[in-house]
């Protein structure tokens, strides 16, 4: 990678002058060392915006439209719904917390306290248009001003995460799914660039002397608190900086996990969005974890059986990951696909079609409560299956629910938004359809 590329990349991945190292090496939140003299002036620095558990973002989109919505808990109570003719397909019971559901035995592998936490939730997109990606990311307009819901959430996450950057980061490197803020395009990056980056032997994390810039950094800070009679500012900072030994315990195992990043697999696109989180780069990192992808030409539909295996075994670990980097309470992921496929018995053993009445969403955190979320029904006896209105207190599927099929999408982003740490006032207003599903959420 070219010198100048690489300083961009560094740029927008840390900011103007690197605050982001600056802040990775002090602990202190990047918006604090940005303009420490209004922070200092507002009174008390250390008081963050309101929210509850604020949560980083593992964001999994695809615009091929996979059929994971065909296999999930929700979806084996009707014997016309097809599922592949496999052992790790059949129909199970699988424990999410105190619910139970029938669902794929694949989903059965998961751990239980993941699946205690697993919210299949079951709305619609309302289009089969491969191309209306971007569409439905803006969750087809019910996001306010025409944002994406990603990057929704990074604007409203970011202040209290104390991120260097509001803006989502994409690592799938496919055009197709690419990330708009505010209007604009954000670059698409991938594991081994970031990887190239951040391990260069010229100005990567390992060329960097961290301790020294902490040291510098902090001796600037309370200098500028002692300066200003701040006293209280000052105890602030001594309480939030981060010890040398931790520094150093961090930046070893920061240049360690980023020397795995050897391919731009799902499972490196994860690791990589976890060590963006530990380095308080960006609230939402966007990911392609596929299964099934575009199956009109599935045979026995075994791309979908081969890729429902692989990627349950991602997520399987990404728990595992997270934990290990001691973030298991403080990341929620997400996945949300362009469109469903169809799912009438008889009619899908070689491949799926597009379906705009169902889809799917896969939600995942310590703010989110084991449950299936909607449920599908035939739009007319022997027409394909579409979601069902929601019942916004229980989360069942019923014919008489309060939120409406096409508010069922709305409900979704609630939801999530609502499990990941944002107040109920910032939800309503920068979503505008559907209702919070309090029986998706963790009490």
């Amino acid at each position: 990678m070219n010198p100048e590329r690489r300083n961009a990349l560094l740029t927008m991945l840390f900011g103007a002058g690197f605050v982001g190292l600056r802040s990775l090496a002090t602990g202190i939140p990047a918006s604090i060392l940005l303009n420490p003299r209004k922070a200092f002036a507002a009174g008390d620095a250390s008081v963050p915006p309101s929210a509850t558990n604020p949560q980083f973002v593992i964001f999994s989109t695809s615009g091929n439209g996979d059929p994971v919505g065909c296999n999930a808990p929700g979806t084996y109570d009707d014997p016309n719904i097809a599922h592949p003719n496999d052992p790790s397909m059949v129909a199970t019971s699988i424990a999410l917390g105190n619910a139970t559901s029938k669902g794929a035995q694949i989903w059965s592998t998961l751990p239980p306290s993941v699946l205690a936490q697993t919210c299949f939730f079951h709305h619609a997109t309302y289009t089969v248009i491969h191309p209306d990606e971007g569409k439905v990311l803006r969750m087809m307009g019910a996001v306010a001003g025409g944002e994406m819901l990603p990057s929704m959430l990074g604007a409203q996450l970011a202040p209290v995460l104390g991120t260097v950057r509001a803006q989502p980061i994409s690592l799938s490197g496919n055009f197709s799914e690419a990330v708009y803020y505010q209007g604009a395009p954000q670059p698409l990056l991938t594991p081994t660039s970031l990887a190239s980056v951040l391990t260069s032997p010229t100005n990567g994390l390992g060329a960097m002397d961290l301790v020294k810039l902490r040291d510098q950094s902090l001796d600037s800070l309370n200098a500028l608190a002692k300066s200003q009679g701040h006293t209280a500012q000052g105890t602030f900072i001594d309480q939030y900086a981060t010890s040398t030994t931790q520094l150093r315990t961090l930046q070893q195992g920061l240049l360690g996990s980023l020397s795995m990043l050897k391919d731009n697999s799902s499972d490196s696109q994860i690791q990589a969005a976890i060590i963006l989180f530990q380095m308080k780069v960006t609230p939402v990192v966007v990911v392609h974890i596929a299964f099934g992808g575009d199956n009109h030409g599935d045979p026995g539909l075994g791309t979908e059986v081969a890729d429902h295996q692989t990627g349950v075994a991602t997520l399987a670990k990404m728990m595992q990951s997270l934990s290990s980097a001691g973030l298991q309470n403080h990341v929620t992921f997400a996945m949300m696909n362009v469109f469903g496929r169809t799912m009438i018995a008889g009619a899908n053993a070689n491949g799926r079609q597009h379906n705009n009445g169902h889809h799917m969403s896969l939600l995942m955190g310590p703010g989110i409560r084991g449950s299936v979320v909607g449920g599908v029904a035939p739009s007319a006896p022997g027409q394909e299956y579409q979601a069902l209105p929601i019942d916004s207190t229980t989360g069942s599927g019923s014919a008489s629910g309060d939120i409406i099929f096409s508010d069922t999408f709305g409900a979704m982003g609630k939801t999530l938004a609502s499990a990941v740490g944002i107040p109920d006032a910032a939800v309503e207003n920068n979503i505008l359809t559907g209702k919070i599903v309090q029986a998706a959420l963790a009490t």
